[in-house]
């Protein structure tokens, strides 16, 4: 176990990690509502750059990547903005009157699944280092 591992924020970064995944699902159901409702879109779900603005975003900004999780962090981010631009997309043409079609649907519920899927896998990685860094 190398120094950075021991001096590193687990606690801190849990904690975190814990409240943006939550507040990026209340993000992603808010806009799973406004599409099956059919209701205007919020700007925070259909601005281009709306995936800088989310909280899970700004917690990935704030606090230093967990040692040997770069790639991990940078697919996150990776399929965070996929996430963001997919939802963009199928509000922005129900706004236009195209109905929603199963295989759009499919793309986002996929894209959703991967994404905590690696969330969750970055969260189990982040806790066993904090148990080892615990020892």
């Amino acid at each position: 176990m190398n120094d950075s591992n021991i001096s590193f924020p687990y606690d801190e970064f849990i904690d975190g990690l814990e409240e943006a995944i939550y507040w990026h699902n209340a993000w992603y159901s808010r806009g799973m509502r406004q599409l099956l409702l059919q209701t205007p879109a919020s700007e925070d779900l259909i601005a281009r750059d709306a995936h800088l603005h989310c909280k899970l975003a700004g917690f990935f900004g704030q606090l230093p990547t967990p040692p040997g999780h770069e790639e991990l962090k940078v697919q996150i981010e990776e399929l965070h903005q996929q996430m963001h631009t997919l939802m963009r997309e199928v509000l922005v043409e129900s706004a236009q009157g195209q109905e929603l079609n199963a295989e759009t649907l499919d793309e986002l519920e996929e894209a959703q699944a991967t994404f905590f899927i690696t969330l969750h896998g970055l969260f189990r990685k982040v806790m066993e280092d904090r148990s080892a860094a615990q020892r």
